[in-house]
C-alpha cells in the first residue's frame, strides 16, 4: 500500500478546533490509499461488528496511552470509535506523544454502518434482547 499524500489527506474532511474529521466515505478512500484505522472501541463491540478495511489495529480507548510505542508514525492514522465520543481525547494523547498525522472518523461506527460501508460481523457475538438493558449473547 502506498502512504497517503499528506497534502491530499490535509484537503479531505473538515477541521474543527485543529483536528481533522473525515466523513465515512472520505475515511474509506484514505484507508484504501494506505492510511491505518485505529479502532478505539471495547473488545466486545469489535467482536460483534468490525470495520472491513485493508488494515487496522484495535486499541481500546482506555488502553491507548499504554500502547503508544507500537503505533505507526509513518502514515495517516484514522481514529474511530462507536460514535466519535473518544476520538478527540485519543487524538490529544497521540499528539502529546509526537504523532501528528491524525484524522477522526466523524460519527464513528454508527456513521460508517449508516453509510453502508464494508463491515465484518460475527453473528455469534451479536447481542439480542427486547430491551437494551437486558441484551445478552444468543448462545
Amino acid at each position: 500500500m502506498e502512504t497517503p499524500d499528506p497534502k491530499e489527506a490535509a484537503q479531505a474532511g473538515r477541521v474543527i478546533q485543529g483536528l481533522r474529521f473525515l466523513a465515512p466515505g472520505e475515511a474509506l478512500e484514505a484507508l484504501r490509499r494506505g492510511a491505518l484505522l485505529v479502532d478505539l472501541r471495547m473488545d466486545e463491540l469489535v467482536a460483534m461488528k468490525a470495520f472491513d478495511v485493508p488494515e487496522q489495529i484495535h486499541i481500546c480507548h482506555s488502553d491507548l496511552a499504554g500502547h503508544l510505542a507500537g503505533i505507526p508514525r509513518d502514515r495517516l492514522l484514522i481514529l474511530a470509535d462507536s460514535s466519535g465520543v473518544y476520538t478527540k481525547a485519543a487524538a490529544a494523547t497521540l499528539r502529546a506523544a509526537g504523532i501528528e498525522r491524525i484524522a477522526c472518523l466523524n460519527g464513528g461506527m454508527l456513521a460508517w454502518d449508516d453509510a453502508g460501508l464494508p463491515l465484518a460481523t460475527d453473528p455469534a457475538a451479536l447481542l439480542y434482547g427486547a430491551c437494551p438493558c437486558v441484551l445478552k449473547p444468543r448462545n
